[in-house]
């Protein structure tokens, strides 16, 4: 007889079914101090985490505060000023010497030329329609009107490819006749105050890319150059010396 009979008696004097529940009543009394077990060390884990002290979280340096207002650099004319908060080229006046040699072919004299006429009947022309005024026509205008030649200087006329500039403007010329007419017409002609034309802010003494800026200049913004001869800049810089104390003062007193 095996020791499950010695305990629980024989299937035949308990009945085979009795026999079989109290076999597993058996086993599982034999796993459940396991399970205690098992149980008392994840309490006992846990109790050990709550008493240990949290991590802190790391807490990052403040950072210094920038100063929008400082520029990153000094200007120069080739380093102009940088705003540190925009990162944008500040406003800034730059100087620019220019000495041009110019190199003029042979022509004859202005009023001897046989289209001078077609010059001053297209000068008549426009005073009639209304149209004698510097086509700018802004807050930079100044002085009288005047006829610029536009793509060909008179002086230059027998020193230009006919042929580029009807490619270049869409223009046909049978003889050259018709090229020496279209050069004193409306077509090669434009009217530009004194200023615009010849003076302070005159095409005539700016370079190209700039006075194209003043051409299509905003009313109200500074110019985008300036034309000032050598015997007015020292009374300029003058000028700037006699502004540089009043500057000063102000700024103390923002200060205050």
């Amino acid at each position: 007889m095996g020791w499950m009979s010695k305990l629980f008696g024989s299937e035949e004097e308990i009945g085979p079914e009795e026999a079989h529940r109290r076999a597993a009543e058996a086993d599982k009394g034999s796993k459940a101090p396991a399970k205690k077990t098992a149980a008392k060390r994840a309490a006992s884990s846990e109790h050990e985490h709550a008493d240990r002290p949290a991590a802190k979280k790391a807490v990052p340096a403040p950072r210094a505060a920038a100063h929008s207002h400082e520029p990153a650099r000094t200007a120069s004319p080739t380093h102009p000023t940088v705003s540190r908060a925009t990162g944008k080229t500040l406003e800034h006046d730059q100087m620019l010497t220019v000495h041009i040699l110019t190199h003029v072919p042979e022509h004859s004299p202005r009023e001897d030329d046989p289209h001078y006429h077609l010059f001053e009947q297209a000068k008549a022309r426009l005073k009639r329609q209304g149209m004698w005024k510097c086509i700018i026509d802004d807050d930079l205008c100044d002085g009288d009107p005047e006829l610029h030649h536009t793509h060909v200087e008179f002086s230059q006329i027998n020193q230009v490819d006919e042929k580029k500039i009807m490619q270049a403007l869409g223009l046909h010329f049978e003889t050259d006749e018709d090229f020496q007419k279209w050069a004193e017409s409306p077509g090669n002609l434009e009217v530009l105050c004194a200023n615009h034309h010849r003076a302070h802010y005159g095409i005539h003494v700016i370079p190209g890319p700039l006075w194209e800026a003043l051409r299509f200049h905003k009313t109200g913004t500074g110019p985008a150059a300036e034309f000032i001869p050598a015997d007015k800049l020292d009374d300029r810089d003058k000028d700037d010396d006699d502004d540089k104390p009043a500057v000063r003062t102000a700024a103390k007193k923002t200060a205050k």
